[in-house]
């Protein structure tokens, strides 16, 4: 069979450089909201002033985030996770079922604990102090505690019952375990206090064990 001579074949369209211009731009709104955020509070940054820094227009902004709620959100689920892959919270948390030693467990789970709060506690103050008033942001909360206590339910399920003090179920203990290591209560020892990140991560270490597991396993 033959073909037209002199015809060239179809190019396909490759849009692959399109995804990371479009990609690249989100990166630099994101990096532009967050310390914007974290300086000046979400009433006082505008959707304006995250365009003006990160050079990008308003208006593809707002076509790509919604609303300064959205980008608010999406700065707060870079730092949760520390960059821009998609991958979930609860698939990056460590294995504890994988180190035999409980010491060894909960210093693991502290370290993970103490790098997510030192990117996203700034940012967490910024919701807290708005979501009381503005619905998305409420909402926002909502939806991100959700996923840090579905991390502290995985950890505690990798315990697993026996390992808990009598009388403390596996929903409680996840309780428990989602308030001790809260972000809020990050900034209170590391802002309020003048605890360095590392010391309590070291106290955080110490804590967990004491307040979750039976006597006999902290020996």
């Amino acid at each position: 069979m033959s073909t037209t001579s002199g015809a060239k074949p179809r190019r396909r369209y490759d849009n692959s450089r399109r995804r990371a211009d479009a990609e690249a731009r989100q990166r630099s709104v994101i990096e532009a909201a967050t310390p914007l955020f974290v300086e000046q509070g979400f009433a006082a940054t505008t959707i304006d002033q995250i365009a003006a820094t990160s050079d990008v227009s308003a208006q593809t902004i707002y076509a790509t985030y919604g609303s300064k709620a959205a980008v608010l959100f999406r700065a707060i689920e870079v730092a949760v996770l520390g960059d821009y892959d998609e991958t979930p919270l609860i698939q990056r948390a460590p294995v504890l079922a994988d180190i035999s030693d409980h010491h060894a467990q909960f210093q693991m789970a502290a370290r993970f604990v103490r790098e997510m709060h030192e990117r996203v506690a700034p940012l967490m103050r910024v919701m807290e102090q708005v979501a009381p008033t503005d619905p998305g942001i409420e909402e926002l909360r909502t939806r991100l505690f959700g996923e840090i206590r579905a991390g502290c339910a995985f950890w505690i399920s990798q315990l697993g019952p026996k390992s808990l003090q009598p009388g403390l179920s596996e929903e409680k203990a996840t309780d428990v375990m989602f308030t001790v290591q809260a972000p809020w209560l990050y900034t209170v020892f590391t802002v309020e206090m003048g605890w360095t990140p590392e010391q309590y991560e070291s106290w955080l270490a110490l804590a967990l064990p004491r307040l979750l597991l039976r006597t006999e396993l902290l020996n």
